[in-house]
């Protein structure tokens, strides 16, 4: 992996200057980049028993399970609530799914769809001063507007000026990737998104030089996925299998890149394409070296497909802690002249 695309995030050993939980914590992607900030994690919860086990072999602790049967009192004060909520409900691409499993979109899901509600429990409870809260851009347009609306307004009343914005991470890992960022700021502290520096990642840079041939596509997959491509497109369906440009960013990767691997396809002289290995799609998200990986491919793909892109969100982070550092300045500065 070149330097172009390698991320160095080394915990602050001195004294933290903050502190943070970590809902939905999945496999701690956005605890890696609070924690390159100086954070200190105080609590962590995660249901799925595989994440849980990745969690715990990264971060040498178990997340406590499912959120919504947590009381907010127990969860301790902290400076910063993060939660990348589940997205399922409210994606575009989980619709087919949830209609043939007759489950309902976005509030109406019961199972996942109402954590938002516990962490907007939990905000009310704890006054976090700052929250940074993660999902899919389809979720602006849920029921024409009114899902979205409903979350910035119940945040408002709570007291926090509320920004958003979809952001795409093209620019710092060679992946496509738009994810929607919410950031509420408690005492109407002065916030603004970053700047993204274009640091031209290309796909090339990700990958590694000796593959498990298990990674190729077999011959009845690959003439399989050739045939379905090629019935769609007579039907005008647009769907298919995507080879990939070496020397650009790749489409999406989705939790179910390891079904196929169709979205994310990587061309090889004289043999069939082959899907990334868990270690590729760790390093598409942002992940660095030292991340262990202690699971099936199948999990890893659904771990790393669900996750957030660490070097966004450590970009965003940093304006967030900036924000409460100055408010704590003026504070100081505040009570200095007063004396």
């Amino acid at each position: 992996m070149t330097s172009r695309t390698s991320y160095k995030f080394i915990k602050d050993k001195k004294r933290p200057s903050f502190t943070f939980i970590d809902i939905c914590a999945g496999i701690g992607g956005m605890r890696l980049a609070f924690e390159a900030l100086g954070g200190k994690c105080t609590f962590s919860s995660e249901w799925d028993k595989y994440c849980q086990k990745t969690y715990f072999e990264n971060f040498r602790e178990i997340p406590n399970g499912d959120i919504t049967k947590i009381s907010p009192k127990d969860i301790p004060k902290h400076d910063i609530l993060l939660a990348g909520f589940p997205c399922q409900p409210f994606s575009k691409g989980g619709l087919s799914t949830r209609k043939r499993l007759h489950r309902k979109n976005g509030f109406h899901d019961k199972n996942q769809g109402h954590i938002f509600f516990h962490i907007a429990k939990i905000i009310s409870e704890k006054k976090p001063k700052a929250i940074l809260l993660e999902n899919v851009p389809q979720l602006e347009r849920m029921e024409g507007g009114n899902t979205f609306e409903f979350i910035i307004k119940t945040l408002e009343k709570e007291g926090y000026t509320v920004h958003h914005k979809v952001i795409n991470s093209e620019k710092v890992v060679p992946q496509r990737r738009s994810r929607l960022f919410i950031v509420g700021i408690l005492n109407n502290l002065d916030f603004m998104f970053p700047e993204i520096p274009e640091l031209n990642p290309k796909l090339r840079n990700i990958l590694q030089k000796n593959v498990d041939a298990k990674y190729t596509l077999s011959n009845s997959l690959w003439e399989w996925l050739q045939k379905h491509a090629k019935k769609h497109e007579k039907k005008g369906n647009g769907y298919g299998y995507r080879i990939a440009d070496l020397n650009g960013t790749a489409c999406t990767l989705s939790a179910r890149y390891g079904k196929d691997g169709s979205e994310i396809l990587i061309p090889q002289r004289r043999k069939n394409p082959r899907k990334l290995t868990p270690r590729e799609c760790a390093r598409l998200m942002g992940f660095p070296k030292s991340y262990i990986i202690p699971v099936s491919d199948t999990q890893s793909y659904k771990q790393f497909g669900n996750s957030v892109v660490i070097p966004i969100v450590y970009l965003i982070g940093h304006e967030i802690i900036k924000s409460i550092k100055l408010k704590m300045l003026s504070i100081e500065l505040s009570t200095y002249s007063s004396r």
